[in-house]
């Protein structure tokens, strides 16, 4: 896809967002297992109300902006879900799982923030209805959110 338009630019970051909350339903399974403490376990397993409610959101996004509902991958996220399968394979100890699962998870947060403020931003800029806008703030608030959680628990331990 050749990025020409903002419109071009949001259409590519809507699909790298939502190639991202599909790989999130994964990946926060999988750090509910690995992780050591029942208070981490339910932190990822809890997330995932929250994440299929985001991918309803971007779904109708798509809907409402008359865009394919396509995926696109992204080298970060691939990079992410990398690391995450080497912490698996590799971490033993298990003040270090959780600790490393809160570091995977925050990281996650922090792309998704990322990706939902650019696209918030070229949704105002290209005149998107308030419906689109609402959309990607109601779920960068639930990012932010659970990011807070995770700093939460890192400033406890």
């Amino acid at each position: 896809m050749s990025i020409r338009t903002e419109a071009d630019m949001f259409e590519r970051e809507l699909q790298k967002l939502y190639h991202a909350e599909l790989e999130i339903l994964d990946l926060n399974g999988d750090l509910s297992e690995a992780a050591a403490s029942e208070e981490i376990q339910e932190l990822f397993a809890g997330h995932r109300e929250d994440t299929v409610a985001q991918i309803t959101r971007i779904e109708e996004i798509f809907e409402l902006t008359d865009l394919p509902l396509e995926e696109r991958g992204s080298p970060i996220m691939e990079g992410l879900l990398a690391e995450k399968d080497e912490f698996v394979s590799e971490v033993e100890s298990d003040e270090l799982r959780d600790l490393d699962a809160i570091g995977i998870g925050t990281i996650n947060e922090r792309i998704e923030i990322t990706l939902l403020d650019r696209l918030i931003l070229l949704a105002e800029t290209l005149d998107h209805p308030e419906s689109v806008v609402s959309r990607l703030e109601q779920n960068r608030s639930e990012a932010e959110s659970a990011l807070q959680k995770m700093q939460a628990y890192r400033r406890a331990d």
